[in-house]
């Protein structure tokens, strides 16, 4: 800010670093703006944060003092209602922007306008990807956070001369300068949105901009932070087809350190250097065009943007038939977009035509293999894979799947489809035929999904939040492969933001605030003291179709922590034409409904309506049972006796324990045998988790021990037997619970635990 006194507060007067952050802390908004785009403050700040990111230890101690203008992503940023995510801004000098443009308009999205800006520090992480920027009259510079931009990289990891390398040009579209947390004196230019952002290569600069050029020079001190040439250099005598060359090589370093958004822009950037198909071109620029887009496609494919994919590989099988890598690449994204016979037609023509292409590439003649097993209902030892729990003792992940079985999983949808619901605003699930419990209705993959293992979980956590992460997945396959909108946006948004539909404007335009609300409402992942240890979680298409209710449930969801498959299955009788439903949150958890009741609106729950009244239990630790607590749960069961199915209270986990456990180890069969089936009776209404097998196998203990007729163990066996499978696949499941000696016991009863099918 102009006449503002920027000698009170340089860095130099603040020393040392506790007492310069204290006094930071202290600005009012001009002087924090001041010291923000002050050129040596901005350089000396971000130059210090490269450094100190090398060593995780420094990191850490340094967290917090020395990075005074951190930059988050604000929720705020898109609260604008007259700013539309679709808008064009036209690529003109007239609606280019400075900084001290921004700066007078604090707060304000300059819609339709563009930043033209360079990196002259050195890049980083904090939760985007982020550096120093200046204009072209490079007078005030900023801080620039690209959030969503660069969703794999992490620091001490990641080579950021590789990820925003010092020097680059780009084109920032709608910007806003603001300070994204009231309480922090920090501003700077936050961009949340990836379609916002284009990398300007020279050549480009040159095209749209002809005679611009920058008025400073890139500070020596940010030079002097790498030891190799910049990525971001081109020297005037370097040829294009050797620039095309080393922005390739920068791509495939991404591609191989699994930043695949990064590659892709540089493989879009190298394109810009080589001749177009319409041209002529020589072998060598032509073998580097092939290359090019067939790692591009490599990428897409990745990222299951199916779409471009087939595009780039088109281009290359154009140019050269026989190619390999293209051939596999073009049948993966058939493949990827269910278009299973038209990939093995491909494959077929290709290996007739070629016939030495089998030994050229086994994967090819895998993939031929594995085709007529994609759509097809999942098997046993799926469903098992994907049931089966990690072992009690562990705080690890489920076992992983084989990979030759999760190279056979395919979307598939069994007997449902869509209509109008009944229980919620727009469409959801119908059964088309009577279901019978255990019945798979959907399998597939997530749209975004992430797992992260225990050793690389403190990284992950360190660089990014878990949503944030999916939001950022999400919105780069959009922006590559804009149709791919047409799937996610149908999904409910919230009561502010309508499901879009094909003949909505913004169905293929990448919207964060509409995303971010789908991946809030949508997101599923692990809810778990185990799951404390690792990542797993995303956002299924198909499964969130499915409307929510707490007590009218009718299917549970599978979902395998390392591979993110997902299945959803029936656990009771479903009628054909009755609305397959789920719930969404945890219906037995009174804190989590009130906290989802805002976005539960949507639904006509019963529970979520009129929440049930919920009381604490009896202390489940206690060794001794005391006749308060007998009495405590005399008064549970007493709650809402007109409707016991709603009765949760009773169905507490503490009263659970209690009854199924410290009462039976007691001895008192008789007194907590009533009590447990009418817990059981509210239980059987919600999805089929490990309480299930628990229960019923202590109301068998009992059962036993006050000798009841061969008929009602029977009943309850049967109800063991179908818990057990439901949950885990397998009747062993009841060797891992606390009577794992019970099929042996109900020998002596004349039955048989074990069937003939399992």
């Amino acid at each position: 800010m102009e006449g503002s006194d920027q000698t009170s507060v340089t860095p130099e007067k603040l020393q040392p670093e506790e007492c310069m952050a204290r006094k930071i802390l202290k600005f009012t908004d001009d002087e924090a703006i001041s010291y923000a785009t002050t050129r040596e403050n901005v350089i000396s700040v971000m130059n210090g944060i490269h450094r100190d990111r090398i060593d995780m230890k420094i990191v850490l101690q340094q967290l917090g003092k020395t990075d005074y203008m951190i930059l988050s992503s604000p929720e705020t940023h898109f609260a604008d209602p007259t700013y539309d995510e679709s808008m064009g801004v036209e690529l003109k000098m007239e609606n280019c922007v400075s900084i001290d443009t921004l700066v007078k308009n604090v707060g304000q999205i300059l819609k339709g306008k563009f930043l033209l800006c360079r990196t002259i520090t050195a890049s980083s992480k904090m939760q985007g990807v982020d550096a120093g920027v200046e204009d072209l009259e490079g007078e005030k510079v900023m801080r620039l956070a690209l959030n969503n931009y660069s969703i794999d990289a992490k620091m001490v990891k990641s080579d950021f001369e590789a990820v925003l390398p010092l020097g680059t040009v780009l084109i920032v579209k709608n910007p806003v300068f603001k300070k994204p947390f009231p309480q922090m004196p920090s501003f700077g230019l936050v961009v949340d949105n990836p379609a916002d952002v284009e990398l300007l290569s020279p050549k480009r600069m040159e095209a749209l901009f002809s005679g611009v050029h920058w008025k400073s020079d890139l500070p020596q001190e940010s030079r002097a932070l790498f030891d190799s040439p910049l990525v971001w250099e081109f020297p005037p005598g370097q040829s294009d087809l050797e620039t095309a060359t080393k922005l390739k090589n920068v791509g495939n370093k991404a591609f191989v350190e699994n930043r695949a958004t990064d590659a892709i822009r540089f493989y879009d950037v190298a394109l810009e250097y080589l001749p177009g198909f319409e041209e002529e071109m020589t072998p060598a620029a032509l073998t580097l065009v092939v290359d090019i887009l067939s790692n591009k496609a490599a990428c897409l494919i990745k990222l299951e943007c199916f779409n471009p994919a087939l595009i780039c590989t088109g281009k290359v099988l154009e140019i050269n038939n026989a190619h390999v890598k293209a051939i596999y690449r073009h049948a993966k994204a058939l493949i990827g977009l269910g278009r299973y016979a038209e990939g093995g037609k491909f494959l077929d023509e290709k290996l007739n035509e070629y016939p030495s292409l089998g030994e050229e590439s086994k994967d090819i003649l895998r993939l031929r293999s594995l085709i007529p097993e994609l759509g097809k209902p999942p098997g046993k030892e799926l469903i098992c894979g994907v049931r089966r729990p990690p072992p009690r003792t562990s705080a690890g992940p489920q076992p992983p799947l084989p990979v030759e079985l999760v190279d056979r999983i395919s979307e598939f949808r069994g007997p449902v489809e869509i209509g109008k619901s009944s229980f919620a605003e727009g469409e959801g699930l119908f059964a088309t035929q009577d279901l019978e419990p255990g019945t798979i209705l959907l399998v597939g993959k997530p749209f975004a999904g992430v797992y992260v293992d225990p050793q690389e979980k403190p990284t992950f956590s360190l660089n990014t939040v878990t949503h944030e992460y999916l939001v950022g997945v999400m919105a780069n396959k959009i922006r590559l492969d804009p149709d791919l909108g047409r799937d996610i946006y149908k999904l409910w948004a919230g009561p502010d933001l309508k499901s879009l539909t094909d003949n909505d404007v913004n169905i293929t335009k990448v919207d964060i605030a509409r995303i971010r609300n789908i991946c809030n409402i949508n997101y599923r992942g692990r809810n778990s003291d185990r799951a404390a240890t690792f990542i797993s979680c995303g956002v299924w298409i198909p499964p969130s179709k499915i409307n929510h209710s707490c007590i009218d449930v009718n299917v549970m969801y599978h979902h395998h922590d390392i591979s993110l498959i997902m299945m959803v299955t029936t656990f009771k009788k479903v009628k054909k034409g009755e609305e397959i439903l789920a719930s969404y949150i945890e219906a037995l958890e009174p804190l989590e409904r009130k906290k989802c009741m805002e976005i539960m609106s949507k639904f006509k729950c019963r529970v979520c309506l009129q929440m049930s009244p919920m009381r604490t239990g009896p202390n489940p630790y206690c060794p001794q049972i005391k006749p308060s607590d007998l009495v405590a749960i005399a008064e549970l069961e007493s709650l809402l006796a007109s409707t016991p199915d709603l009765n949760l209270a009773l169905v507490n986990p503490q009263i659970h324990v209690i009854v199924a456990m410290i009462l039976v180890d007691e001895g008192h069969y008789s007194v907590c045998l009533p009590i447990m089936e009418k817990i059981y009776a509210v239980l059987k209404n919600f999805a089929t988790n490990h309480q299930h097998p628990s229960l019923v196998a202590s109301i068998l203990v009992c059962c036993m021990e006050l000798n009841k007729e061969k008929a009602e163990l029977e009943k309850w066996v049967e109800e063991l037997r179908k818990h057990c499978r439901l949950y885990v696949g397998t009747l062993e499941y009841i060797r891992e619970g606390a009577y794992s000696t019970l099929p042996e016991e109900l020998k002596e009863f004349g039955i048989e635990y074990f069937t003939d099918t399992d």
